[in-house]
């Protein structure tokens, strides 16, 4: 991924926004979808883009859960741990899902396939506990044995694009 790719994605767009940091969100997701999370190329790539330095880039993507830092696997599992769905079991759920694949807490399986992780509110505290599939659909409430058939089921589709461009 390159600058002038991420400037040319931007340029329909940059008229929608009065300050030009709420760029850098749009520019780091769209990055991402190339490789599935955000190597220091595409980072740097960003930053030129965007105008910005790589460290106030490097801020923005740190604080989002979303943008990943690090290689994920095919699945990406977000399993919500605030207060409403701690309460309702979502301790329970995680540590069941790290035994099922194999992981000694947050990781990715050895495969590839999964990449399970703890994650801040995802706007669904009426079906608490819940998780996140691959930052889209939101499953719960869930018991154990539901998040072992759902684990099951996504062995057998095919992984979605990261990010539509």
């Amino acid at each position: 991924m390159t600058a002038d790719e991420i400037e040319e994605y931007l340029a329909p767009m940059r008229h929608e926004y009065a300050d030009p940091r709420s760029l850098i969100l749009p520019a780091l997701r769209y990055a991402q979808g190339e490789a599935g999370w955000l190597p220091p190329a595409s980072m740097s790539a960003v930053a030129e883009a965007t105008g910005f330095t790589e460290a106030y880039v490097e801020s923005v993507a740190s604080f989002y859960d979303r943008c990943y830092l690090e290689p994920v696997g095919r699945r990406v599992l977000n399993v919500c741990v605030t207060l409403s769905c701690m309460l309702r079991g979502s301790d329970e759920i995680f540590d069941h899902i790290a035994d099922y694949l194999g992981l000694d807490g947050e990781g990715t399986t050895g495969d590839g396939m999964f990449t399970l992780q703890r994650v801040q509110c995802i706007g669904a505290c009426d079906r608490a506990p819940c998780l996140q599939v691959d930052s889209g659909e939101q499953v719960g409430p869930l018991e154990p044995a539901d998040a072992t058939c759902l684990i099951d089921d996504l062995r057998d589709l095919p992984a979605p694009e990261r990010y539509e461009r």
